[in-house]
């Protein structure tokens, strides 16, 4: 006899069952799939420079042009920024919040989250900004300093604090198995008193930045499991009861399709070519 479910089939079917979209998703065509070439919101490209070096990075693998990317008319929603950190043109986020709060799009921020301060965020608020993405994937300093070369962890953490009370606020963090299991279950605990939203990204390795993972003792090999992203997902959101632990949306609408037999099987595709923005290209008029 061949059993094709088991007891953890029907638990990834019940984890992702109960997996809600992030806000940031929201008005995204990447979760409607009746729309077989999908494209991610509209994005502002302000700069590529980053003060960071995260050895998971494409954005310092692409040439990007500085510019608007896609359809402001018919967005609902609009990322400053896909690539690079944004706030090292903080008079171009300004005016970048400003452009598009005249064109009623709801505008979403990601950043690194070193240079944030409170001014600054109470600033963005009053501009309209509707809510900010800031990445952080450990909760030591030391594993911080691994992932990206810098030593800044306890001041993003503490901006998180901060921006939290202002804005609507998701921490983006990056899975890397039997590497930072252990890291986002404690990173949960502490965000559960003050952020709003966790969404955890899986790990995707680009031929550029394979030896740096192989450097730091990432397996590339013990990658791609979509069981081990739920199950994740799932302990992080027992360590954070209070907020909405989840993945990216375009990811999980397609999951959402699957039963729990595929879900325990099915991997992801690890090694990737570094993406390409495809939404149409206006140079900023600012």
């Amino acid at each position: 006899m061949i059993i094709l479910r088991n007891e953890i089939c029907d638990k990834l079917e019940g984890i992702v069952k109960n997996l809600k979209f992030v806000r940031h998703c929201i008005g995204c065509e990447g979760i409607n799939l009746d729309i077989e070439n999908p494209h991610h919101h509209p994005s502002i490209e302000l700069t590529q420079k980053c003060n960071l070096n995260c050895i998971y990075c494409y954005s310092r693998l692409k040439n990007v042009k500085r510019g608007i990317y896609g359809n402001l008319d018919e967005a609902e929603a609009v990322t400053i920024s896909q690539y690079g950190e944004p706030l090292l043109d903080l008079e171009g986020v300004k005016k970048a919040i400003e452009f598009c709060k005249d064109l009623g799009s709801r505008v979403d921020l990601q950043t690194n989250g070193v240079f944030l301060n409170e001014e600054m965020i109470k600033e963005f608020k009053d501009l309209g900004l509707d809510l900010i993405m800031i990445s952080l994937s450990s909760f030591s300093r030391e594993k911080y300093k691994i992932l990206t070369g810098k030593d800044y962890f306890e001041r993003v953490l503490n901006n998180i604090k901060i921006a939290s009370k202002y804005l609507h606020t998701i921490v983006r963090a990056i899975y890397i198995p039997r590497f930072n299991d252990n890291e986002l279950l404690n990173l949960a605990k502490e965000l559960n008193g003050y952020a709003d939203e966790i969404m955890v990204h899986q790990l995707i390795s680009y031929k550029e930045n394979q030896d740096l993972l192989k450097n730091v003792g990432i397996g590339l090999s013990n990658l791609g499991k979509i069981r081990d992203l739920l199950l994740i997902v799932d302990e992080l959101q027992k360590n954070a009861p209070k907020i909405n632990v989840t993945i990216k949306g375009c990811l999980l609408v397609q999951l959402k399709e699957m039963d729990g037999f595929v879900l325990n099987n099915i991997t992801y595709d690890v090694f990737s070519e570094v993406p390409d923005i495809k939404r149409e290209y206006k140079p900023i008029p600012w």
